[in-house]
């Protein structure tokens, strides 16, 4: 799931207007909710723990609305309501007018006057053709710009500027129009906002929970005894080298309640600090709720502070 706590604030402040792209991430939220909750409830079963984490969805009336108004790309669709669908279709045929226009004022114009292959373009937001600087007859209009070489204007024709406006005029129309709109969907989320944000919260944690379980399977982890009064370690392996796919030599330790030293002696590159840091790493991940790389039958402390100093 997305990022969307900077969206759920967004949505707490009154009067305030989601962009595409925010209401895309809600929409990729809930969807991802429905398919978290789905999967939660089939393990129910067998995974309780698991289960109790499936919260409350919006209606899915929410998901249909947002599906049909906001693309992949955070964009408003055509779809998201009839007046915008109107409105632009409207830009689509008042820019086709515009550049039937220029193209007509292209053709029609002496040949010595328009650059060889000239084409209708776009300056300043209008649209304009180009015409040589130092031709004695060129259309009457406005001049939106110049070329780098400075030898030809781009102009917008006087009998043009009518259209242009027009073309303008519903452009305008069309952004009103798609303000409305994330208007609207804004207002559909904003009383939703809580069930989006714990929505949000349970696909965290299931993805938290299935990467536990997936790092459980490639170490071949074994959940361990917790509780227990001794530290009894059965093939344990350090998480660290393994995660760089040395090969590790399992170890077995067993420091009973009335143990409270473990003396190591041995050779340089030995496996003496490999060992004490396996040891504190089992006990911390087994806290932690990660299954440790240990194997069947292992047996840790619950523990409140480890103490390290390590060196030469």
């Amino acid at each position: 799931v997305p990022v969307i706590a900077d969206v759920l604030t967004r949505l707490g402040v009154a009067g305030s207007v989601l962009n595409g792209p925010e209401l895309l991430r809600v929409r990729l939220t809930v969807s991802a909710a429905r398919i978290a909750v789905a999967e939660l409830t089939r393990v129910a079963a067998d995974a309780p723990s698991a289960a109790i984490r499936v919260v409350p969805l919006p209606d899915r009336a929410l998901d249909r609305r947002l599906l049909e108004s906001i693309g992949d790309e955070g964009e408003v669709l055509d779809t998201a309501s009839p007046a915008l669908f109107r409105a632009r279709r409207e830009i689509h045929s008042a820019r086709e007018r515009l550049v039937k226009k220029l193209e007509s004022i292209l053709r029609s114009a002496e040949a010595q006057a328009v650059p060889q292959g000239a084409q209708v373009t776009i300056r300043e937001d209008r649209y304009v053709i180009p015409v040589r600087r130092d031709a004695r007859q060129r259309p009457e209009g406005i001049i939106h710009g110049e070329s780098g070489s400075a030898g030809t204007l781009f102009i917008e024709p006087t009998a043009a500027i009518e259209s242009g406006n027009a073309l303008r005029s519903a452009i305008a129309r069309a952004e009103q129009e798609e303000l409305a709109v994330l208007r609207e969907l804004t207002e559909l989320v904003r009383p939703e906002r809580h069930l989006v944000g714990a929505a949000h919260a349970m696909c965290v944690e299931g993805d938290d929970l299935l990467a536990r379980v997936r790092y459980s399977h490639a170490v071949e982890a074994s959940v361990p005894t917790v509780g227990s009064d001794a530290i009894d370690l059965r093939q344990a392996r350090h998480p660290l080298l393994l995660a760089r796919g040395l090969e590790v030599v399992p170890f077995d330790l067993l420091l009973e309640p009335n143990e409270r030293t473990l003396l190591i002696s041995g050779p340089n590159a030995g496996g003496k600090t490999v060992l004490h840091k396996t040891t504190g790493l089992a006990m911390v991940l087994a806290q932690s709720g990660i299954a440790p790389p240990v194997g069947p039958g292992t047996r840790l402390p619950v523990i409140d502070g480890i103490f390290v100093d390590i060196g030469d």
